[in-house]
């Protein structure tokens, strides 16, 4: 049974350039258009992927894969951007997208990659994962002076991983259904006990936590 695929794209080149890769192969190409059109009267019931070509005129949201998901909950969306590094990945899966690839990305991978967020799965471009490993590697030093083998709670884990996403103590407070205050509060308890010297420190001590220790 083949996989039907839709191709959001401004960019007509890359647009038809991935529909003749994915042809190829078991995938069932059923549309592709620029991203201006209005695609939730084009979504059908045998569409499993929405491939969705970022850029500056058709940039990644809440509200478009909300909309998205209003009219066809079924379908897994894989933005394809440019390497514009981790944080992009980051907000596009935090926005609703299952998977993140840049548009470098080899035709192994692609094909992978779309499979994989059939499973249910979040995926995101291996090569901003290992920039991101390897980022943190450079950091081991100071990561050797932090306490890393604390026992953290629900709480605090929730406060870190919303922090990593780049969120504000007000944002996280609302949230958390607590108060800024409270936040702050805990930040500054979890400096205290981790011996991290700043927020960025918080950060990378709970990428370590997440990604290197475990």
């Amino acid at each position: 049974m083949k996989i039907g695929l839709a191709i959001a794209d401004n960019n007509p080149i890359r647009r038809d350039g991935i529909r003749a890769i994915l042809q190829q192969d078991s995938f069932d190409v059923l549309f592709t258009q620029s991203c201006s059109e209005k695609l939730k009267e084009r979504i059908m019931d045998d569409i499993n992927v929405l491939i969705w070509g970022a850029d500056e005129s058709a940039l990644v949201g809440q509200h478009l894969f909300k909309q998205l998901r209003a009219n066809a909950p079924h379908v897994k969306i894989v933005v394809l951007d440019n390497d514009n590094g981790i944080q992009p990945a980051i907000k596009a899966i935090n926005a609703g997208a299952d998977g993140y690839i840049t548009q470098s990305v080899q035709k192994e991978e692609l094909l992978f990659a779309i499979k994989y967020i059939l499973q249910g799965k979040k995926y995101i471009d291996p090569s901003l994962t290992m920039r991101l490993f390897n980022k943190l590697s450079d950091f081991e030093d100071h990561l050797s002076t932090l306490n890393t083998n604390l026992e953290l709670s629900k709480k605090e884990n929730e406060v870190l991983d919303l922090m990593v996403c780049g969120y504000a103590n007000k944002d996280i407070a609302y949230r958390l259904f607590t108060t800024k205050r409270n936040i702050e509060n805990m930040r500054q308890d979890l400096i205290n006990k981790t011996g991290a010297k700043d927020n960025l420190s918080l950060i990378l001590y709970r990428l370590h936590k997440e990604f290197i220790q475990n």
